[in-house]
């Protein structure tokens, strides 16, 4: 009660109310309600004051020496409870999806012929061929081209060709089924058949309808492909009308080499 007229009291109110403000005497006299020899504390502080419980003490003494260790880490703990945790959501790296290159085969072991027990233009070839050769290639004015007197557009649609496939390295060989007498073509089925056995090819890529009547009269025009002598052989466009083509266009009519069982 007497706290709550305080405020009047402050303000010099006492004397104008002085009869409604019931234990004013108490305010004025404060000196009556203290004890011998206790010092004097404002009512006010002594109330702002909580009283402290012994349950409550002894809890915070309990829970003093708890916080301390909580944050002093020992060197001996792991590592993850000494790091704060992440909040970084960026997914991890996926595996990289790209195919890992083809490896070229080992090299198997072979007996080739050696390159100086054939005629000109074979042997100049024979001694390119790789141990890992799979597909002879194989045209009408090769002859021509081993001469000397090759045509720059034909040998841009092969070296085009040879990497639309993207074979290992010596996995394909030309192998002629013609010469080059100066002014003329001279038909050589012969040889190209004994090359043909000798290095064990089973696939053969021949360009131009010329070609397929060297190499394989039999064998039907209108044939895209047909096997002979266990040997595959793929007919294909004359390369005198495919170096004249569009790049995509050439890869398009040739695309059926792709689909050997080469490796």
């Amino acid at each position: 009660m007497l706290e709550s007229v305080r405020p009047w009291y402050q303000n010099g109110l006492q004397y104008v109310f002085k009869d409604s403000l019931p234990g004013i005497e108490e305010l004025e006299n404060p000196k009556r309600q203290q004890r011998p020899g206790a010092p004097a504390q404002p009512r006010q502080q002594a109330q702002a004051r909580p009283q402290q419980r012994p349950q409550q003490f002894a809890a915070q003494q309990n829970q003093a020496p708890q916080q301390d260790s909580a944050q002093k880490v020992s060197p001996q703990q792991p590592a993850q409870q000494q790091q704060r945790p992440s909040f970084d959501r960026t997914p991890p790296a996926k595996p990289s999806r790209i195919p890992q290159q083809r490896k070229a085969p080992a090299q198997p072991q072979v007996n080739f012929p050696d390159p100086e027990s054939w005629p000109a233009p074979w042997s100049t070839l024979a001694g390119r061929i790789s141990p890992r050769v799979q597909i002879f290639w194989t045209y009408a004015q090769m002859g021509q081209d081993m001469s000397g007197q090759a045509d720059a557009e034909r040998r841009k649609l092969f070296q085009s060709l040879i990497g639309y496939m993207g074979l290992p390295k010596g996995a394909i060989s030309f192998w002629p089924c013609t010469s080059w007498n100066g002014s003329e073509f001279e038909n050589k089925p012969d040889i190209f058949w004994k090359g043909v056995e000798a290095y064990g090819v089973k696939f053969i890529a021949s360009f131009g309808d010329q070609t397929r009547s060297i190499i394989a009269p039999e064998a039907p025009s209108s044939s895209a492909s047909v096997h002979i002598n266990g040997v595959q052989m793929l007919m294909l466009q004359d390369p005198d009308f495919l170096k004249n083509l569009p790049s995509d266009e050439q890869q398009l009519l040739c695309i059926s080499l792709l689909r050997l069982p080469l490796f």
